[in-house]
């Protein structure tokens, strides 16, 4: 007679769960006892925060769920920020988590309301009381996880379900059937679909992470439509985007006013996978023309919310764009449909531009050009194609957006409607354990690293290969950019940064600075066996020194020194280009000029 903690194991396994990530604990012995007895492979993380970004992005790199074990108390309330994280992407994951034990008297130990804490960020809570039903509600748990709009899902264990004997496999009562693929009326909606796109002349199509399973698909109906492909963030690299079909636009790169100048244009557009929330839509600010909208989304909720479409889908998108193709035919687009090169060639530049309220780059040392656009390019010719490049949260998340080109599916990844800083690193990792035939490298800012540093011992303890890049300023320095911009200084943001190469050596990491040529750099470190940590020191270029320059006028009005100051910022020496390439290292009281070794 097996146990309930067996019975949750055998339900995960079969499942497809190859992976789980977590910290044991006293309350989870047996669990942990099943746990190893089965063909899941338990990664012990540093913290529970780690553990639940390891989850969200290992679905996000594979479409697989790879369960959080956590005890109750703070291994619960530690995990709060992944799985809000995961909610907001659109990132299927379970929660496996001890309910609070209750007593005859108050005050029990780490006596939470777990319920109505995590309430708000899944999309279930699921309690275990009876062991004769573990294996279905667990089953039901990841179904629940995995259906629609894929999120995160609370499966509370008590001790009882744990310890006492399950039923034998095979004899719980059926759950309700596997996740739903297409909704009622779908062979009308994909004729109706058909009917629209394919009598378009200038059609778009805009997709989002929901239709990353069906990538050759966008892109065979792409090119079948003469579509011009726009994705969002995390759609990024559905279709290459160094394809012609591809505008490789979002909003880090270019204005909402093009985007919006190009769905004007269109006479026909379909959104697939995406739920146009507030980071893809420039804050619901882009326009999308009911009349000429299909939209095609897993959630029910998605498709009522924001955007009415004349022609609303309620499908995953790998059923529905295979159907869509076979409706349309195999043929190439009739004359005059689809948009000519020129006009795609056109479009894409003008989507490039017009970006507004950008903050000024910083300048990268040890680089000629000292910027970030020679720094990505350098990663992008190192990094093969089908590699994935993970970020965390703050100004280098922006740069490697602006910056990178995104060549295949799920080849950039960042928190992206959430956007919890200690993200990167860990999942990194998750992406690493889920696609191990891709090459991973994670680009973090000093600041996000220093919340999940300690992950690296992790990645060394799983001997991944992994490089890991630090873009090091000794600030928080998205946020300092604004100070500076409102105010000219700054409050609250210095950092002190560890001897990096110290520090990798202590965790069993390589350490290797990027200067000079910096592709050789990245090709040596992908090509590396174990971990490595790569530094890039930044520094304050002139256009960070002119914004200060800025802010400290606008709060010094009518005094001598800010018109002298003025006169500095928008011209005299500045104009003459004295201070091309200065870069001073990050900080509001440091000289401008070259920088010193």
């Amino acid at each position: 007679m097996r146990t309930g903690a067996e019975a949750l194991c055998q339900a995960l396994e079969a499942a497809g769960v190859r992976h789980a990530f977590g910290l044991p604990g006293t309350q989870d012995v047996d669990l942990h006892a099943a746990l190893r007895s089965s063909g899941i492979t338990f990664v012990n993380t540093t913290h529970e925060l780690a553990a639940s970004f390891m989850s969200g992005a290992y679905f996000r790199a594979s479409g697989r769920l790879a369960p959080i074990f956590a005890i109750a108390g703070p291994g619960f309330t530690h995990v709060l920020t992944g799985l809000a994280e995961a909610a907001q992407d659109s990132a299927a994951t379970l929660l496996v988590v001890g309910a609070p034990q209750p007593g005859p008297r108050p005050f029990q130990f780490q006596a939470l309301d777990q319920a109505a804490m995590a309430g708000p960020v899944v999309k279930a809570v699921i309690r275990l009381d009876d062991a004769r039903l573990v294996e279905r509600e667990t089953r039901r748990a990841v179904a629940l996880a995995l259906e629609g709009e894929p999120g995160p899902v609370m499966l509370q264990w008590t001790q009882a379900a744990l310890a006492d004997p399950a039923l034998p496999s095979g004899d719980e009562p059926v759950e309700p059937g596997p996740v739903q693929a297409a909704g009622p009326g779908f062979e009308a909606a994909v004729r109706d679909a058909a009917a629209l796109l394919g009598a378009a002349q200038r059609p778009v199509v805009m997709a989002g992470q929901g239709a990353m399973g069906a990538a050759t698909s966008v892109a065979a109906l792409a090119e079948r439509l003469g579509a011009a492909v726009v994705t969002t963030t995390s759609g990024r690299g559905l279709l290459p985007e160094d394809h012609p079909l591809s505008m490789a636009f979002e909003l880090a790169r270019g204005g909402l006013e093009g985007l919006d100048a190009l769905v004007d244009a269109a006479d026909a557009v379909l959104v697939v996978g995406c739920k146009l929330g507030a980071t893809s839509t420039g804050d619901f600010r882009l326009s999308l023309p009911p009349a000429r909208l299909v939209r095609v989304d897993a959630s029910r909720e998605v498709l009522d919310a924001g955007y009415p479409a004349a022609v609303p889908v309620l499908s995953r998108a790998e059923p529905f764009l295979p159907a869509l193709l076979r409706r349309l035919g195999p043929a190439p687009p009739p004359p005059g449909a689809g948009w000519r090169p020129e006009q795609l060639a056109s479009w894409r530049q003008r989507l490039a531009q017009g970006a507004t309220g950008r903050l000024p780059e910083v300048a990268v040392r040890g680089l000629e050009p000292p910027t970030p656009q020679a720094l990505f390019a350098a990663l992008r010719r190192a990094l093969p194609r089908h590699g994935v490049v993970v970020t965390d949260s703050g100004q280098h998340q922006e740069l490697t957006r602006r910056w990178l080109d995104v060549l295949s599916p799920g080849g950039l990844l960042v928190p992206s409607d959430f956007q919890s800083m200690g993200f990167g690193l860990p999942a990194a990792i998750g992406a690493a354990l889920a696609a191990p035939g891709r090459p991973v490298v994670a680009v973090i800012g000093d600041g996000a690293f220093s919340m999940t540093a300690m992950e690296l011992l992790t990645a060394v303890r799983l001997r991944l290969q992994l490089v890991v890049v630090v873009l090091a300023d000794g600030s928080l320095n998205r946020i300092r950019l604004q100070q500076l911009a409102a105010h000219g200084r700054s409050h609250g943001v210095e950092l002190l940064n560890p001897d990096f190469a110290a520090f990798a050596e202590a965790v069993g990491a390589d350490h290797e600075l990027v200067e000079g040529d910096a592709e050789a750099v990245f090709r040596r470190a992908l090509q590396r066996p174990g971990v490595t940590l790569l530094e890039v020191r930044l520094g304050d270029s002139v256009a960070v020194h002119r914004s200060r320059a800025r802010g400290l006028v606008r709060r010094l009005p009518g005094i001598p020194l800010a018109r002298r100051m003025a006169r500095w910022a928008f011209g005299g020496r500045a104009r003459t280009g004295r201070l091309e390439g200065a870069c001073a290292p990050s900080g509001d009281l440091k000289p401008v000029g070259p920088a010193r070794s």
